[in-house]
């Protein structure tokens, strides 16, 4: 497998709106188009300022709340705006037809910062910072490739599955999770297996169809259950499979898929989720314990922004 990939140039660039879409119930899809972006990997992410430019002037900082350290601000006749950058995975990028860069990123509005970006139209400018970060890492060898995300997690592997089909990678399965069918930020293009059998049923990563197994917790879309229920049964009689995992959604997500790839002696890469101040590495806001031999303890903390967000699953400490 190649060595792991940082973007060594990033840019803070203005880009403009050119699509904004209801992807699910609170999920909102923006196309951003910037005339030159560097060169950039699934799984990296992008620093977005979710306010206006005329938005410099002094202003009180307050915490968002208890267990949210993100500041926001208030102005002077009370609105509430993000202080801080918000990290938001690159969900797709490709060139459109006059050769300009396209980003895609989905946003689920939680906040100030995302409740401003959804109130955004096409045509407004966003500033950007990126790409940042380390994003999965694809091998040279032919080997069955596995994509498992769970609501907003699910976007990075949408890019993800445009770069496999760019390297013409044949042997790739999806496996999406949300709680409901109103909450799967995916485009379906036919009606998932109830029992979590991998079709062809969603449109996504360019032009492709690549297999894909739906569940949801309550049963509204696709198999009921969790995705990683679907996984395990589509493993069990594939069980001595060469294979990697690729997967990015909630830690407890993440957790079950780290032992179920160990149990059926997977590769897997994950791509966690940590509050973010900076994205560049110097607030120290989102750090994740990962094994060292080197130290006595075994472990030490390292930057999800920097280090991250992807991870092999044996760097990742329990």
């Amino acid at each position: 497998m190649d060595s792991a990939l940082r973007s060594t140039c990033a840019c803070g660039i203005n880009a403009l709106i050119a699509a904004k879409t209801s992807v699910c119930r609170e999920h909102t899809r923006l196309e951003l188009v910037v005339s030159d972006f560097p060169k950039s990997e699934p799984g990296q992410f992008v620093q977005i300022r979710c306010n206006r430019s005329d938005e410099d002037a002094p202003r009180s900082l307050e915490y968002v709340s208890a267990g949210r350290p993100f500041l926001s601000q208030t102005g002077a006749f009370g609105d509430e705006s993000a202080f801080l950058r918000r990290p938001f995975s690159i969900g797709d990028r490709w060139k459109d037809a006059r050769g300009l860069t396209r980003l895609a990123i989905v946003s689920r509005t939680v906040g100030p910062g995302t409740a401003w970006l959804e109130q955004q139209s096409p045509g407004d400018a966003v500033n950007l910072t990126g790409p940042l970060g380390r994003g999965f890492r694809i091998p040279d060898e032919d080997i069955p490739l596995i994509l498992i995300g769970g609501g907003v997690g699910i976007p990075p592997l949408i890019y993800l599955a445009r770069r496999l089909r760019e390297q013409n990678k044949r042997d790739v399965t999806g496996f999406f999770g949300a709680v409901n069918g109103d909450l799967l930020p995916l485009s379906l293009s036919a009606v998932p297996s109830a029992g979590g059998i991998p079709e062809p049923c969603a449109e996504f990563g360019g032009v492709t169809r690549y297999p894909v197994a739906i569940t949801t917790d309550d049963g509204s879309l696709g198999m009921r259950g969790v995705a990683t229920d679907a996984l395990r049964g589509w493993l069990e009689p594939r069980r001595g499979r060469q294979g990697l995992v690729y997967a990015c959604g909630p830690e407890k997500m993440l957790a079950a898929v780290a032992d179920l790839t160990r149990e059926y002696g997977l590769d897997c890469q994950l791509c966690i989720e940590r509050m973010m101040g900076c994205g560049l590495g110097s607030c120290l806001s989102c750090v994740v314990r990962v094994h060292d031999d080197t130290r006595e303890d075994k472990w030490r903390w390292a930057l999800t922004c920097k280090d991250g967000p992807v991870f092999d699953r044996d760097e990742l400490t329990k």
